[in-house]
Formats: C-alpha cells, structure tokens, sequence
C-alpha cells in the first residue's frame, strides 16, 4: 500500500533563542529561561531536526499572538494551529531549509538563536496485510526505518523496537497487539520529544462481529442469548445495556452464549475485544405484566388480600401502593397470577407493579368507605356526645366538623363511633378521616349552641398555679368551677373568665363550669409548677391589716432572673398588692409598693432586689384578697 512521506513532530529538546522578547522580565536580547510569564515570548521549539511534512512545536507565552512564522526557503506559513495561549504549532512545508525561524507578532518578530535543522527523510511506503486481526504479523515498508524505535498504533498502543521481529533500514515487522484499533500506523523516533510520521491510510484492525444483531423481545431474567459471528475468540468482555459485565461462554470463535441476569433492561448488549472497541451484537426489550386483573378491586381495606392475574407476574419484584411509601413483597407468585397483602395505610389509586427491569405497570384499586345513615341525636347541642351510625364505620379515627374543629373517636364499631361534638362546632356537613389518610364527606348535622355557661375555645395545655383566661358564653348562667373536683376561685368579667389554677395539680384533669342550667366538663392538660414553695397560707390582707413575712433565708439560692409568684384567691373589688424590703419595708423596686390585681401577681428578680431579698428578706401585702401561697422559680 503505498502512503505520503508524511512526517509529524514533537519537539526534540529545548533550544536557545534570541530575537526580541517582550515579557517585562527581558532586556534586549537576553533569553528567557523561565517558562511561560507573560507577554509574548518564545521558550522553546522543536523538534530539531525535523523531518519535512511533520509538524513543529513553539512553546512560550502568548503564542495564541503569532500571526506567522518563517522558515528558511519557503513563503511564510499562516496555517498556524493554536494549541494554547502557550503552545502553537506548524506542518513543515517540503520546501524548508535549515537556519534560523522567525515569529512574526503584534510587538515585532521573534528570532531563534539555534537554526532549525531535518531529519533524513523516513518515510512509510506500506504495509502489509492492509486488514489485520489482533497477533496478525505486520510488514511495514518505507525509509530509513532503522531510525525508528517505536510504533503506534490508535487509541495509544505502542509496540517498542525491542519487540520487533525484523528491524531493518527498509523493513519492520511486528505482531499486531490485541488491542491495537483500526487508525492510522505512526512511527516514532522515540526521543523525548519524538519525530511522529503518519501512514496517509488506515489500518484495519478486524473486529468481533455479526451478520445479524439479536432482537430479543419479550426477555426474562434467565433467558439464555445465543450469539453467532465471526472472529468472537476475540471478546474479553459481554457488556448488558445498564453497563454491567455478565459472564459468557466461547462455543468457538463464531459463537458466543451468556444468561441475562436479574439487573437487565432494555437497551443494547455489547461485546468488547482488547482494544476497547464496543461492537452491538444484541438489543434486549424485557418482559413487563400484561392483561392484569385485580381480584377485588374495590372494598378494599387493610390486611385483605388481593389477586392479581395476568401474564409475566413472575417478572415483578415488589407492589407500590398509593399512600405507602415502602413497597410491598408478594406472598406468592408464579407467571400468571400473584398475590399481596393490602397494608393498612393503603389508599385508592393506581397499585404500581415494579419489574425488576426498572419497568411499571399499574391497575387501579378501590378502598371500602364508612357509610353514614344517621345521627343520635339528630340535632346535637355543642358539647355533647354524638353517636354517628352507619356502615365500615371502624375504619374512622376521628370526625372534622363543619367549622374546622377535628376531635378524636370516643369509641367505635363497624356500625357505630362516638364523638363528643366541639363548642365551635358548625352545622353542616362533617368529614370522616380515615386510618389510611382518606376523607369521606357525611351528611349534614344540624348543631345548637348549649343554653348554659360553655367555653368558645378551649386550652390545649395550661401552667400549673397560672392564671387563666378563657373566652366563654352565657357567663350569666355561671355559678361555680371546679378543676379535679376542686372548686376553685375565679372572677367573670363580660365574656372573659379568670381561673386561679392551683399550683399543686398538675397532670390530665376534668375543668367544669357548673351553671344554674346545667353542666358542661372539659379535658384540661396542667403541666409544670410554680416553683420552690417560699409561703404557704391562707393570709386574708384585709385592708392592709395583715402581711406575709418571708425570710432571708428563703431567697439564699435565689438567682437573678428567677420570678416570685404570688397564688391569690377571694378576689374583691378594689384587691392591690405590694412587694416590700423585708427590712426597712419601703418598696423592693419601682413600682411595687401599691398597685391594682385582678389575679395572680409577680415580681422578677434583678440583682438590686436579689441583694435586697438576701438581706433582709420580703413582705407580700395588700388589700382585699387572700394570699393562698408564694412560689419563686
């Protein structure tokens, strides 16, 4: 096969300079020993020598500036290939002489102090076989072939000198390495910066192949493939479409058999012979469930069992059901039918059917419901006990009413569930919320307001000792409040009830507002306490008549930050309190001597009244109200 004496370089070695450089380190025509600073300034060029046709390298900085470049005998050449900023390069016209090359740039030309020089002319005039397969032998004919000491083949396969077979002048031979590829043949002088001469033609390195690529449809994990073709002694490696390497077996080089395993999916199978070269030899669609059925498809609840028929049910992994978040594994399973459990939380939808391919298919699915038929009674008062009644009712854990107000199930039965209907309870339609997240709307409940004292809102949780203030309605029909079957003091003003909570309750209790016309309970949640007990009573003040001494001693741990508490109860009208030093009795801080309570009433602690308190101690006193304790906390 005959090829253009085509030479390519790669520079031979770092030659000195001179001319102009015009980075700021350089003066004149000193050479710029450091690489690449800046400017415009040439470094390095090579190879030299060089052959003709071959390429030659110019290394520095702001060579992406060179406009051309001029070599002994020959037109300038402004075929500039740029590489980077720093390096350009040049095929060496045929027509070159040795000496000195100049750059032409922006800033004035750049001259070389060492003049460029040729290689003997090496050439490739052919070789033979122009088709090869790996551990083929190789002749390649040509010039000056005994300056060679490497040859390349694509993709970077190098075969050095030392594994030549014959080495001669106008001859090499070699055996082709596995894993050379079809390209170009390049020759290399091997130095450090290598002469590189290109074959004009490629060699054709034969590859695996087939006449025909597989297409498999309908696969399953397990299926064997069956591959035929030429030259398959040659494949290191069987790659399925996710990337994965699979085992195979080599029947002989034109046939090749491997089993698809559980992770494949669609896509293109290939073989991969030393060189890297992936050839398709297969394309694989896999196996999804057709035709499915679901058995029962509606009412369905928890823990049922649904059937599921069809064809290819052996190819599913797990189940999504809608509103579960982690799949669900089949029971049993065979090609056309499975079986599953229905997990509590499910909900209607579409009951996802994961494949181990990655793919899905879906059959839609229908949850049991409650049914309402009525209401006991009919027409319910806010606060009392309603009985709903109906069908699947055991499927509900709690009842939103109309007004936004959800509250918990009482106690409940497929037919039955009661609820205790809350004071902002509307009348309208309520909701049954659903153990798996599902609502059913009910029909309409007509609701009345109770004609005795009720609460608008009630608490969530209160502070032990506090003093609470609650919305309330019909306040005139209000008589007593009792908190753990306690009756406690409070004070009514218009729609607003002050409760004194006692300091020694905490925990789960019973709040009830007892009326000249009926009853009306509340759950009420106490939680904390009110401190360090510093002051027990009763201590009825009078009218400034009696006072409660407390100690020095009481306030020894006493940090700044902390709170006094004063519980009160007896509340009348014109009730004041008063902080005092407990032993000059003039007001412990501003403000504290005199002032008006309607409850409860607090002094924080700052460093001037920790000092006072340590000192000589506190005087709680007033007017008109009973001191029931003193807390700090």
């Amino acid at each position: 096969m005959k090829t253009n004496k085509l030479s390519v370089l790669c520079l031979a070695g770092a030659l000195l300079l001179t001319g102009v450089s015009f980075t700021s380190c350089l003066k004149g025509d000193e050479v710029d020993t450091n690489q690449y600073i800046g400017g415009i300034s040439l470094n390095v060029f090579g190879p030299s020598p060089v052959a003709r046709g071959g390429e030659l390298r110019f290394l520095g900085s702001g060579m992406n500036q060179v406009t051309a470049v001029v070599l002994p005998g020959c037109a300038d050449v402004t075929d500039i290939k740029v590489i980077s900023d720093t390096e350009i390069r040049i095929t060496v016209p045929q027509e070159a002489q040795p000496g000195l090359v100049t750059l032409r740039t922006p800033n004035g030309d750049i001259t070389t102090k060492t003049e460029l020089t040729f290689t003997e002319p090496i050439s490739i005039d052919s070789f033979t076989p122009s088709a090869v397969l790996p551990g083929d032998e190789l002749t390649i004919e040509g010039e000056y072939l005994n300056l060679i000491h490497e040859v390349i083949f694509a993709d970077e396969v190098v075969v050095s000198e030392d594994n030549f077979i014959t080495h001669e002048r106008n001859t090499i031979q070699l055996v082709v390495p596995q894993e050379a590829q079809t390209g170009q043949i390049i020759l290399s002088d091997g130095e450090e910066l290598p002469n590189l001469i290109y074959s004009e033609d490629e060699l054709v390195v034969t590859l695996p192949s087939v006449e025909n690529v597989v297409n498999k449809e309908n696969a399953k994990p397990g299926d064997l493939v069956e591959i035929s073709g030429q030259h398959l002694d040659l494949v290191r490696q069987v790659i399925i479409p996710d990337g994965t390497e699979v085992e195979f077996t080599l029947n002989n080089s034109t046939e090749i058999t491997f089993t698809l395993p559980e992770n494949t999916s669609d896509g293109d199978i290939v073989v991969v012979p030393a060189s890297g070269v992936e050839v398709v030899v297969a394309h694989v669609s896999m196996a999804v469930p057709t035709d499915v059925a679901a058995a029962p498809a509606s009412g369905l609840r928890g823990g049922d069992e649904i059937v599921l028929t069809g064809t290819n049910l052996d190819v599913v992994t797990d189940l999504s059901f809608p509103g579960v978040d982690e799949a669900i594994v089949p029971t049993a399973q065979s090609e056309h039918e499975l079986k599953v459990v229905m997990p509590e939380k499910a909900q209607s939808g579409n009951l996802i059917l994961n494949t181990k391919s990655g793919k899905q298919v879906s059959v839609t699915i229908e949850t049991l419901k409650p049914q309402v038929e009525s209401y006991t009674p009919s027409s319910v008062p806010a606060g009392e006990s309603l009985q709903i009644n109906g069908q699947n009712l055991d499927l509900v854990t709690s009842v939103t009413f109309n007004g936004g107000q959800t509250v918990e199930i009482t106690s409940s039965s497929a037919q039955h569930l009661s609820v205790v209907v809350p004071m902002q309870a509307e009348t309208g339609n309520i909701v049954l919320n659903m153990h798996n997240g599902e609502q059913v709307e009910a029909p309409s409940l007509s609701i009345s307001k109770p004609q005795c004292c009720y609460l608008v809102n009630v608490p969530d949780k209160v502070e032990a000792g506090a003093l609470l203030e609650l919305d309330v309605a019909n306040g005139d029909k209000l008589e007593r409040v009792m908190i753990a079957g306690n009756q406690v003091q409070f004070i009514l003003r218009d729609t607003k009830l002050l409760i004194s909570l006692p300091a020694d309750v905490v925990g789960s209790v019973n709040l009830e507002l007892i009326s000249s016309n009926g009853t009306i309970s509340y759950p009420l949640e106490i939680t904390g306490s009110m401190g360090t007990l510093i002051f027990e009573g009763p201590l009825d003040t009078g009218s400034w008549s009696s006072y409660a001494q407390i100690p020095s001693a009481s306030f020894a741990a006493a940090q700044v930050g902390q709170v006094i508490t004063v519980v009160v109860s007896n509340l009348q009208s014109g009730a004041q309190g008063s902080f005092k030093n407990g032993s000059t009795w003039g007001a412990i801080a501003p403000g504290m001597e005199y002032f008006t309570i309607d409850g409860n009433f607090s002094l924080t602690i700052t460093q001037d009244v920790l000092t006072q308190l340590q000192a000589g101690g506190l005087i709680v006193s007033g007017q008109n109200y009973t001191i029931e304790s003193v807390y700090i906390k």
